[in-house]
């Protein structure tokens, strides 16, 4: 059986004005075209729903029951239509996000400010972890999206969205050799004790590549798991320590500063890790599109160290 929706708010519409001409005046159709829909429907279901005469249109006992009915579809399919167009016009709902810490620490509360004040009827939640966890939980469907290091493989019904390639500096204490130049090579670290993110980070094996690579044997290596952590031994000037623009400290810090690591100059890759076979929710598109907006605008300006070049 193939009854339209057309046909329905025709029937609908006649039995509420008891009348072809008014009933098609009403929906602005001509009224042949009206009086088609009724008698294609009257033949699709098999049954006369309105007696008509030259003055008048009744509907008949079985008519009567059909428009009551149709009726209320209509509007059950009126209210869902509103309900979701009212969804995708506020952008209504929760996001769940996972993400690696120096992306939590640093432009995710951007993106949060700005999802607010644009979008208040959003709810995000912020799920701070290592590449490892970031990448299971978005496989899992505990999240609906990660931000995070571009993964190897980014595996079946996976995909990688890059955005933002985030160069690597040294980090040192004020009063270090390393503070009076404008950039400093890989293989000048040789010899100097590095504080560094334990082998879950997603930067570890690309900077562990790197310094095998140019030969550069530590002093020492002191491993940690947060990146606070990791800012706190630099200020105590425990080391040094190797890290992407995003995970620096702030600017105009009064202990440290930060220095372009060159020859080569070497970065990681930022991006959106998601599922191919889950679109977004109108929540999650909405607040996608502003990380998205958010890391564009730190790939467009100038890379900023901690303090400028003497």
């Amino acid at each position: 059986m193939n009854v339209t929706l057309r046909q329905l708010r025709a029937a609908v519409g006649v039995a509420s004005h008891r009348s072809f001409r008014r009933a098609a005046e009403a929906a602005h159709v001509s009224q042949p075209a009206l009086s088609l829909a009724i008698s294609e429907l009257e033949a699709e279901l098999g049954v006369r729903l309105f007696d008509r005469t030259s003055r008048s249109v009744t509907p008949t006992e079985l008519g009567n029951l059909f428009v009551q009915r149709s009726a209320q579809v209509l509007t059950d399919l009126d209210q869902l239509i509103q309900e979701v167009t009212d969804v995708v016009q506020s952008r209504r709902g929760r996001v769940v996000v996972s993400c690696v810490s120096s992306i939590a620490g640093r432009i995710v509360p951007i993106a949060l400010e700005r999802c607010a004040n644009r979008y208040p009827m959003v709810d995000v939640v912020v799920r701070d972890d290592v590449a490892i966890q970031v990448l299971a939980a978005v496989r899992a469907r505990d999240a609906d999206f990660g931000l995070t290091v571009a993964p190897a493989e980014p595996g079946e019904g996976m995909c990688f969205e890059p955005l933002y390639e985030d160069r690597f500096h040294v980090v040192v204490p004020k009063r270090h050799r390393f503070a009076k130049r404008a950039a400093v090579a890989w293989r000048d670290l040789h010899g100097e004790p590095l504080i560094a993110l334990s082998t879950s980070s997603g930067m570890h094996r690309t900077v562990s590549d790197e310094l095998l690579r140019q030969q550069v044997v530590p002093a020492r290596t002191t491993p940690v798991s947060h990146l606070s952590t990791v800012h706190s031994m630099l200020e105590a000037s425990y080391g040094i320590a190797i890290l992407p623009v995003i995970a620096l400290p702030v600017a105009r810090h009064p202990l440290l500063v930060a220095r372009p690591l060159v020859e080569p100059a070497l970065g990681r890759t930022i991006g959106v890790y998601r599922r191919s076979d889950r679109s977004p929710s109108p929540a999650a598109a909405a607040f996608l599109e502003i990380v998205r907006c958010v890391l564009m605008e730190l790939a467009d300006r100038s890379v900023v160290t901690l303090q400028p070049a003497p």
